[in-house]
């Protein structure tokens, strides 16, 4: 007696959720020599749910971890506003500081990521995803325990070089764990979540400095990391990493795990395997990356994320929100600066708590296409009132149209806040995927340090009103960037994405008409064969 059960659930069974079970859907074989034949399986909907729902929380689970990290890691983004104040308090002489040793505090966590950025990306290709973001909480811990306990401007240093140090060390492999470990309906909502965490962290360190001295706030601070630790511990290094390197076993429970049925996790195996074996047999092995990135399913990508991230700065993306009360100072307006930090980072963290929802339902290329013209109207706003109010008297409704404007800049400009690490996750090729987020996300950090430092001397040259015109340009510029190189990729699979920047076009409009979503049939019963066939 020969089944053939396995054979026929490799060829039929569900994979994705655009598959369609119906229930009570029968595979039939034929039992040795007998005319008639026999149920052997029988697809239950009930089943495929539960298996489907089970790989569902696992990967938010997985996903999750990540977020412990990104939240520890976003700590030390804002705790240098809970530090300078305190050390610059004219009651406090344990460490005195000025004003240009204030800077260098602030700054040099920004000047670190980028050297964290640089050996993340070999990193996660020979140790892997997962063991590189558990390598990340090793700086963070001995950062934050170092400025604890340090007595002088220099350890203080640092210690801030160590926590930056480690932020760029998760930043790329965070975004490409949770990319290559979604399934593709999934990852719309999972994979703009790290920037949530962020948030998230930033508005944690601002409320502990509110309330608590500044070394116990660096004390509670590695709470987080500990956490993380353990929880990246317990989650499978990603599937497509562990093919990649001949771990096929592990791969397979990975994806188990992860989609929550087996006969789903071999069928996905299968594909990837095979997608790896035709790509080995074009790729030469001595080729280095830089060949690598100059072949065109890489240079496409790169362009698009380059250019957008540089539009994306001059937009003012993160400026607004670095210079939001000094921006808002400016109209005169009288507040406590401790609680206006506090009520920005929250205004940020709903916002991007309300983008990676929208994520779920709206495409990429409209969000953006929203967000960039939005946010430019808001600035080309505000430069208008500004350039109309040049010598009149402030009054108070001054604070209102700025307070009106930034906000609604800040919820319009949040997906172009957090679209750059989506597209690391997303558009690089698996081979290259790493080593590539690494970099670029290495020279993101090394522009906005940059720029972030420049912007004094913009402001000072072409005025408030000024810079926002800049900001407004930019938006316009980048909505119109990215509705003509940008590919949709929401619902679509990293292979998938991988296809269509192998192909010939570079503009969106001119892209095979077949890179769309395929919704498939239902399956039909096997009806029984004719034996004498």
């Amino acid at each position: 007696l020969f089944f053939c059960r396995d054979e026929e659930y490799l060829k039929f069974v569900p994979h994705k959720m655009s598959y369609n079970v119906v229930p009570g859907a029968e595979f039939q074989c034929k039992l040795g020599n007998h005319h008639n034949t026999r149920k052997l399986s029988t697809i239950d909907e009930q089943d495929y749910d539960v298996a489907n729902r089970r790989g569902m929380i696992n990967q938010i689970l997985s996903t999750c971890a990540v977020l412990l990290l990104s939240a520890g890691c976003g700590m030390p983004i804002g705790f240098s506003a809970v530090l300078l104040p305190q050390l610059m308090d004219g009651n406090s002489t344990e460490i005195p500081i000025d004003v240009e040793t204030g800077s260098w505090i602030a700054s040099v966590h920004s000047l670190a990521t980028p050297f964290g950025s640089l050996i993340s990306g070999p990193l996660a290709d020979y140790l892997g995803r997962r063991k590189t973001l558990l390598v990340s909480v090793i700086p963070l811990l001995f950062g934050w325990s170092t400025l604890a306990m340090a007595k002088s401007i220099k350890i203080v240093i640092f210690a801030r070089f160590l926590c930056g140090f480690a932020t760029g060390i998760l930043g790329g492999p965070g975004q490409v764990y949770i990319a290559e470990t979604a399934e593709p309906n999934l990852r719309s909502l999972l994979i703009g979540a790290p920037y949530v965490a962020y948030s998230c962290g930033i508005l944690l360190v601002y409320s502990l400095g509110s309330m608590i001295y500044w070394r116990s706030v660096a004390w509670c601070a590695n709470i987080l990391p500990l956490l993380a630790m353990v929880s990246i511990y317990c989650i499978p290094e990603t599937p497509a990493w562990l093919l990649r390197n001949g771990y096929e076993k592990r791969a397979l429970q990975a994806l188990t795990f992860l989609r929550g049925s087996e006969i789903s996790a071999q069928k996905e195996a299968n594909e990837m395997k095979q997608r790896l074996s035709r790509e080995r047999a074009t790729t030469k092995t001595n080729e280095n990356i830089f060949k690598l990135c100059c072949q065109r399913v890489a240079i496409k990508p790169l362009v698009i994320v380059i250019v957008f991230s540089l539009l994306q700065m001059f937009s003012g993306t993160f400026i607004v929100i670095f210079y939001a009360i000094d921006i808002i100072s400016e109209f005169g307006a009288d507040f406590d600066t401790k609680q206006a930090a506090i009520w920005t980072a929250a205004v940020r963290v709903v916002c991007c708590m309300v983008f990676c929802a929208v994520l779920i339902f709206i495409r990429r290329r409209r969000i953006m296409m929203i967000s960039g013209i939005g946010s430019g109207a808001f600035c080309l706003a505000l430069s208008a009132y500004m350039y109309a109010r040049v010598g009149e008297p402030k009054m108070p409704y001054d604070v209102l149209v700025a307070g009106c404007c930034l906000l609604g800049y800040i919820v319009f400009n949040t997906a172009l806040m957090v679209m750059p690490g989506i597209m690391l996750g997303e558009l690089f090729p698996a081979r290259i995927r790493g080593r590539t987020a690494g970099g670029v996300f290495a020279s993101m950090n090394v522009a906005l340090f940059i720029f972030a430092k420049g912007f004094p001397a913009l402001q000072a040259f072409l005025k408030m009103r000024g810079v926002f015109l800049v900001f407004g340009i930019s938006s316009f510029l980048l909505t119109i960037f990215m509705c003509l190189f940008q590919p949709e990729t929401k619902g679509r699979s990293l292979d998938h994405i991988e296809d269509y920047f192998n192909g010939d076009n570079w503009l969106w409009f001119r892209r095979d008409r077949g890179y769309k979503t395929v919704k498939l049939q239902a399956l039909q019963p096997l009806k029984a064969q004719n034996p004498e066939a």
